[in-house]
């Protein structure tokens, strides 16, 4: 059974781990939900979302380099800390050819990871799926409405959501107008069943790619007047 030092509790929003820096500690996640991601291109993508029972921070534990990855609670989170203590005596017992095999395994799962999200986007390379959202009230658009409008997008919910970085081209009414807006976008979250909860449904978060000017101004004043009525 694993050995803990202590515990720590953050409220959601709050960064626990930020990518490029330093530390070993090694978490397990008590109760809450902790989002993984990454900075690529100037760009924030989710690598996964943890509940309770999972563990993050082992690599830079394995491996003295920087932090990989950001970690922040998406809720109200108790983490407990591993006991380095304990992890150095229980690492210490493995032979030394092993602890070789083990580092060299980390260096190169870091190395997979950053190619994976650095390499040029294969989904450009596809045809891009078409996805239409008919909303009925303008209520339920500016709920599935997220970010800002420089970044903005929609969430869209989903058993049977698309893998990280998938292209759309989405196309979503305005409700009580004729307008529609037709627009690329990008999948840069998911939330699977597993992680949903009642007032977090099971889905994706899509970004707007290159939005029409036009339309960018027409969404942004109706998202306005919705907000204000």
């Amino acid at each position: 059974m694993l050995l803990t030092s202590g515990k720590e509790t953050y409220e959601a929003g709050d960064v626990i781990l930020k990518e490029g820096s330093h530390g070993s500690g090694v978490y397990i996640l008590s109760s809450g939900k902790v989002e993984i991601s990454k900075v690529v291109q100037d760009k924030r993508v989710v690598l996964d979302i943890l509940g309770p029972g999972d563990m993050f921070g082992e690599m830079s534990y394995l491996d003295p380099a920087p932090r990989s990855a950001t970690a922040t609670a998406l809720e109200d989170t108790v983490l407990e800390l591993l006991d380095k203590n304990f992890l150095d005596k229980e690492f210490n017992q493995i032979s030394s050819d092993f602890r070789e095999i083990i580092s060299h395994l980390v260096k190169r799962l870091r190395k997979t990871s950053e190619n994976l999200v650095l390499s040029p986007r294969r989904s450009e390379e596809r045809v891009r799926m078409k996805i239409r959202i008919s909303f009925k009230k303008a209520g339920d658009l500016f709920r599935a409405y997220i970010g800002n409008l420089d970044s903005g997008g929609l969430f869209i919910k989903t058993t049977k959501s698309l893998p990280v970085d998938t292209l759309l081209n989405l196309e979503f009414n305005l409700p009580n107008t004729n307008r529609v807006i037709r627009t690329p976008g990008r999948v840069v979250w998911t939330r699977s069943q597993e992680m949903s909860t009642e007032k977090m449904p099971p889905g994706m978060g899509t970004e707007f790619v290159d939005m029409n000017p036009e339309d960018k101004t027409l969404l942004k004043k109706y998202l306005s007047l919705v907000k204000s009525s």
